[in-house]
């Protein structure tokens, strides 16, 4: 162990443009599948708005950039348009013309960093917004906001017009936040300080984003490392054989030490740790791509995938500190999971 731990991650004779080793991939998992889900249904349900929520680094932004709207498409028998717009926190100095500007910029408008009045952003908005509806086949949009719990009021209440201004012109925009937990406690204090339109239009749904659960989802989600991946692409290489084809041919197979790294998860969990037992996609990830970067350079498997070895990985990924903060919210994940 300690002949490869101070040695580079990265093998000299690695591809640097393979996916592991850039960390441009994103891991299939049972919470994704589950957010797929949910709010289909609530597309289905033609909600106006809806939450989900989870601690950071659960995986929550992963499953919006990278399998979402594919998902939704493919559930829903044809193409679902849909904005993406991860929050930008635009200061004491928010105005309704920075607002439609961001808007702008994540619906890819090509003219979304021309000078213009905020008026003239705002017609530039509900007209993009309803060409991008009609791709869909129907008068229809989904408008997904990352990382929600950064929203202002006032911007809120801004999101409200352009929903009632899209209403008049008979497109439906479908507003789905994704957000830590504080934005849970959301819809009633805000109506109460407020904001009861925000609140009755986009809050009365919320849905849980789950960690890894248990050692068979742990089992699933490694197992993309050996199957559900390839590189380079239409090679029908995995990411594990391409990038340990010797260990690969005598059998190893990521998915085979679920149990280790679940158990490291557990033995590295803070002294007096009370909240769930679910574990984020950023320990799993970071973890199962430094163990197997460590196989792809030469690293005995036996060594690496050892409980020693993966307590010390683990504990490299910041795993006590990042679930010390999924503790501190475990009252809120408590009264979540009675409501959801």
């Amino acid at each position: 162990m300690e002949a490869y731990a101070s040695s580079p991650l990265v093998a000299e004779h690695l591809p640097r443009d393979h996916p592991v080793v850039t960390r441009d991939n994103s891991l299939f998992t049972p919470a994704i599948s589950e957010m797929v889900d949910t709010v289909g249904r609530w597309l289905d349900d033609q909600v106006d708005g809806a939450t989900i929520f989870g601690p950071s680094r659960f995986g929550k932004s992963s499953a919006v950039d990278h399998w979402l709207q594919s998902l939704l498409s493919r559930r829903c028998g044809g193409h679902v348009p849909m904005v993406v717009w991860s929050h930008t926190d635009s200061g004491g100095a928010a105005s309704v013309g920075r607002f439609h500007s961001h808007l702008l910029h994540a619906s890819r408008h090509p003219l979304a960093k021309a000078a213009r009045s905020p008026l003239d952003r705002q017609h530039m908005l509900i007209e993009r917004w309803a060409e991008l509806a009609s791709q869909g086949g129907g008068r229809f949009l989904v408008l997904v906001i990352d990382e929600a719990q950064g929203m202002t009021q006032r911007e809120w209440l801004w999101l409200v017009e352009l929903h009632s201004l899209l209403e008049k012109e008979r497109i439906r925009l479908c507003v789905f936040s994704v957000a830590s937990l504080q934005v849970f406690d959301e819809p009633v204090g805000m109506a109460m300080s407020g904001g009861a339109h925000v609140a009755a239009r986009f809050m009365l749904a919320s849905a849980p984003f789950h960690g890894i659960r248990d050692v068979d989802e742990l089992r699933f989600v490694l197992s993309g490392y050996d199957e559900s991946t390839e590189w380079p692409p239409r090679s029908g290489i995995s990411f594990t054989a391409g990038l340990a084809p010797e260990a690969w041919a005598g059998g190893f197979r990521m998915a085979h030490h679920a149990e280790g790294l679940m158990q490291a998860m557990v033995l590295e969990l803070p002294a007096k740790y009370e909240g769930p037992i679910e574990f984020p996609m950023k320990t799993v990830a970071q973890a199962a791509r430094h163990a197997l970067l460590r196989v792809a350079g030469g690293a005995d498997p036996r060594e690496v995938m050892s409980i020693d070895s993966w307590r010390r990985i683990v504990a490299g990924c910041g795993h006590q500190a990042l679930m010390a903060i999924v503790t501190a919210l475990s009252p809120r994940l408590k009264r979540s999971g009675s409501r959801a």
